[in-house]
């Protein structure tokens, strides 16, 4: 039962006024007390007994206090509540016994009825006929079993015939294997007989041969040496012409590129000097290629507008769109307002020739668009009516160097790190620039201000704090900010750092003035003026043409020789051996020795060609052949088995078949069967419908005693409960009466009797049991007690339908009667929606004080009601809620009542005790 569940409840606004957070946490918590009533006891009317009187008012002198009479007062009422619970349970246990008596005699005729069913759907005509379909379509089934039973052996016994051909074809290609082993290892001796005459032949020839052939090499070296020596005479001649015909044509060529170098300059000097070649157009005036993106924006005023919904045709921006607070994650709808870069008038901007990036930016070019994007913020922040950041050289160079460190570029709020940097805590954001498109400073700017709009406008992953970092209220003060740029290791981004800290808010100078500090030096102009160069340009000119007539004479004679000496090279390249080139000595010894040659050879190759002839080549030769005769006939006998292993698995085949035709057959004699077992419960059914109708007629009446017994066997649990409870209460006030009449002995009271023998213990009051509710004990709908919430409320709407409990937290010390809000768990940082990686940070502490919150938990303490209103009960631990004696007398006299056999017993005693609590918690580290 949800509306009787224990209920915590919390309400939470956040409050925010200059540094500190102001968090009201209002709990409402619901107790529920009281004699909680669960269970199920069945007691039969003969081992009960009616509980007597049980309990006296205590006698004593005549009350001379409120508070004595008050006991008196209160005894009477219990002792009254004692007598009418005890003559309702006796009303109680007497009904109980007349249906139990009912119950017997239901049972009997159930019994009867199910008797009664039994014997119509025994004697019934179609039952009968049914049964004996059934039993002939069993017979028919088994008969079919018996026929797949058989089918199931014949498969069998093939199978055990395929194995035995298959282990045969396994020892005939054994058998194979060996004889290919065989074969291999007699060719492997034929070839080493052959190997070993081949090797004898050779060595026989190899002397007179290398002899012969050593004297042919040496007599056609030495002529075509002398055919190279004659060549290379040659080739040096005409080389060395070649070279000095080469250097002629490199001569002339480099006077005719001097010269043209200075007709170039004459005529650039002419068209440059019109205008200073780095002063180009754009729209609304001009750019300086020699100066930075920074000076020539402030000094032309090229800034895009202040007003994002206008567009005044510059593209530099000087604010960024923030979204409202109560719609953060708003579309920009000045995303059309913006000029289109796409119009050529736009290129001079986007060139590398204007401030250029060339593989990373220097230290200038990374304090420029530092200055760019604090611009930005602090125009953002102006419009939000929050003082602007300033940024020191100091904290500049500080911010280099936290971009650099190793935890930076993983994104992670490294805490020594951080220190190392800075020298203390900062409030932190990190982000990725992606490197692509940004060529020069104005690329570079687009990409890292789609990051800080990605921070502003898309980062509910990381609960808005980026954006809460760059707008945060600092009053009065500007913090001293600084952004950080570090190319990563793969050179695919530059990490993004902003920091910031109140330690120095008013440190200069700011870097953020050379803005009107380059707005102070007036606009950037080109100057213009003529000059006139043509005399000179003609002369030169001249002298270029008869160069290059005198060029073309010479690079047609360094052609010709270079034709020349190729073609000698080729011929050195290509020299071969003519008998001609040796004297006569010469030419008979190389004569004999090719003689010589020729004859070894013609005998080497005879002795070759008959080496099977060879003793041991033929014996080798004649193994091998047994060998392969062997192998043939193995490889016979491998295809028979092969083919007597086909055979069985045909047959092997054919028998599964068969088995499964027997298989179905019997599933559709199955089916046959299944249809007249259906049809003989059909008449079943039909036979004992009357009877069907009694058996369900006499069970529901014995349902409906047997419901009734339950029901009376919980209202007297109730009632017994209520005389504990009012004997528990009445025991208190004598004994209040006794201890304010002394010296008088007070009379023990009776206790209840409980119906049972407690050996000899006494008429101990019988503990109350739960009434049975029909459900599992473990999920009945009893109030709970309220349990600590497993984490604080984190102030989101999880649109879950409930609220989440707050546990109340202790008071901070120093800082009042106001407890400190519940610390949000920490969260994993993965970055922003729609940024790669970010994450951010903030500090345990600032300068403003101490901002470290107690966070100790504590729990409401429960008082209930006794006959001394100073006493407490301590539940859990600090803070109290009292209820007075009237308060608890008028719950005492609102006992349950019990009546007929359809009442329900209800005890419902409790506290409600309310709390309200105020926390207030001063802001800590901020990380994202």
């Amino acid at each position: 039962m949800k509306e009787h569940n224990n209920i915590i409840k919390s309400h939470k606004k956040l409050y925010k006024s200059g540094k500190t957070w102001m968090v009201a946490t209002l709990l409402t918590v619901g107790l529920a007390g009281g004699a909680a009533v669960t269970g199920t006891t069945n007691a039969h009317a003969d081992e009960v007994t009616p509980a007597q009187a049980t309990g006296t008012i205590q006698a004593g002198q005549q009350a001379t206090d409120p508070e004595l009479a008050n006991a008196q007062s209160d005894a009477q009422k219990q002792q009254a509540t004692i007598d009418s619970a005890n003559a309702q349970l006796k009303d109680q246990q007497a009904q109980l016994s007349d249906a139990q008596g009912q119950q017997s005699q239901a049972q009997q005729e159930l019994d009867q009825a199910k008797q009664a069913q039994q014997q119509a759907t025994q004697n019934d005509p179609a039952v009968k006929d049914a049964q004996a379909a059934v039993d002939q379509a069993q017979q028919q089934v088994n008969g079919q079993q018996q026929v797949v039973n058989d089918a199931q052996t014949v498969v069998n016994n093939d199978a055990q015939n395929v194995q035995q051909k298959s282990d045969a074809v396994n020892q005939a290609s054994q058998a194979v294997d060996q004889a290919k082993q065989t074969v291999n290892q007699a060719s492997q001796a034929a070839d080493q007989a052959k190997q070993a005459a081949t090797d004898a032949i050779n060595q026989a020839a190899s002397q007179k041969t290398d002899e012969a052939q050593n004297t042919i090499n040496n007599l056609e070296n030495q002529g075509k040496a002398q055919a190279s020596q004659d060549l290379n005479n040659q080739i040096n001649n005409v080389s060395g012409q070649v070279t000095d015909a080469q250097n002629d044509v490199n001569n002339t060529n480099s006077q005719i590129s001097d010269l043209q170098g200075q007709v170039k300059d004459l005529q650039d000097q002419e068209k440059n000097t019109q205008a200073d070649p780095n002063i180009k157009t754009v729209p609304n005036g001009v750019i300086d290629y020699n100066k930075s993106l920074l000076e020539n924006v402030s000094r032309n005023n090229l800034w895009a507008s202040d007003d994002l919904s206008q567009n005044n045709g510059n593209v530099i921006p000087q604010n960024i769109y923030v979204s409202p607070d109560d719609d953060k994650t708003a579309d920009n709808p000045n995303v059309d307002k913006a000029p289109d870069t796409s119009l050529s008038i736009y290129d001079n901007y986007y060139t590398t020739d204007f401030d250029g990036v060339h593989g990373q930016m220097t230290d200038a070019q990374k304090q420029e668009l530092a200055i760019l994007l604090l611009n930005e913020i602090n125009h953002a922040r102006e419009q939000r009516g929050l003082k602007p950041f300033v940024m020191t050289e100091q904290k500049y160079q500080q911010a280099q160097v936290r971009a650099s460190q190793q935890s930076a570029q993983g994104l992670e709020h490294n805490q020594d790190d951080i220190n190392s940097a800075f020298g203390q805590d900062q409030y932190e954001n990190l982000a990725y620039i992606p490197v692509d498109g940004g060529a020069n400073m104005l690329g570079l700017l687009n990409n890292a201000s789609a990051t800080l709009s990605s921070m502003l406008n898309a980062d509910a992953s990381s609960d808005w704090g980026h954006r809460e970092n760059f707008l945060e209220d600092t009053g009065s003060l500007s913090a001293n900010a600084a952004f950080g740029f570090h190319l990563t290791d793969d050179g695919q981004y530059y990490v993004l750092t902003f920091d910031y800290d109140l330690s120095n808010p008013d440190s200069t100078p700011n870097m953020m003035d050379r803005i009107a500090q380059y707005q102070a030096m007036g606009p950037i102009t080109g100057d213009a003026h003529t000059v006139d160069n043509s005399a000179q340009i003609n002369d030169l000119n001249n002298q270029i043409t008869n160069l290059q007539n005198t060029l073309a004479s010479q690079q047609s004679k360094l052609q010709n020789l270079q034709t020349q000496l190729q073609n000698l090279q080729a011929q050195k390249a290509n020299v071969q051996f003519d008998l001609s080139q040796l004297n006569a000595d010469q030419q008979a010894e190389y004569n004999n020795a090719k003689y010589t040659l020729n004859t070894i050879n013609d005998w080497k190759n005879g002795q070759l060609a008959n080496i099977n002839k060879d003793g041991h080549v033929q014996e080798a030769i004649n193994k091998l052949n047994q060998a392969k005769t062997s192998l043939t006939a193995e490889q016979s006998k491998l295809a028979q088995a092969n083919q007597d292993l086909k055979n069985a698995k045909d047959m092997q085949t054919q028998a599964n078949t068969n088995l499964q035709q027997a298989k179905d057959g019997l599933a559709q004699l199955n089916q046959v069967l299944a249809t007249k077992q259906a049809a003989l419960q059909t008449a079943k059914d039909n036979a004992n419908a009357s009877a069907n109708q009694a058996v369900k007629d006499k069970q529901a009446k014995l349902d409906k005693i047997n419901g009734k017994i339950a029901d009376l066997n919980k209202a007297i649990e109730v009632t017994k409960a209520t005389i504990q409870n009012a004997q528990a209460q009445l025991d208190k006030d004598n004994k209040k009466i006794a201890d304010s009449s002394q010296p008088t002995t007070p009379t023990t009271p009776a206790k209840p009797d409980s119906g049972k023998d407690d050996n000899n213990k006494g008429n101990q009051p019988t503990t109350p049991t739960k009434p049975n509710t029909g459900k599992d004990d473990n999920k009945g709908e009893q109030p709970t007690t309220p349990t600590n919430p497993s984490k604080p409320n984190t102030g989101k709407d999880d649109n879950k339908g409930t609220d989440t409990p707050v546990t109340p937290s202790n008071p901070s010390d120093n800082k009042g009667d106001q407890p400190t809000n519940p610390t949000t768990p920490a969260q994993p940082d993965h970055g922003n929606a729609s940024i790669s990686d970010q994450a951010g940070h903030k500090p345990a502490t600032s300068d403003n004080g101490s901002e470290v919150s107690d966070n100790t938990d504590t729990k409401p303490t429960i008082v209930l009601p006794t006959n001394d209103s100073q006493s407490t009960v301590n539940a859990q631990a600090q803070g109290t809620a009292t209820m007075t004696r009237e308060q608890y007398k008028q719950q005492q006299a609102q006992l349950p009542q019990t009546g007929n056999e359809n009442s329900k017993a209800v005890i419902a005693l409790g506290v409600l005790a309310g709390m309200f609590e105020l926390g207030i918690a001063a802001k800590g580290k901020k990380e994202f």
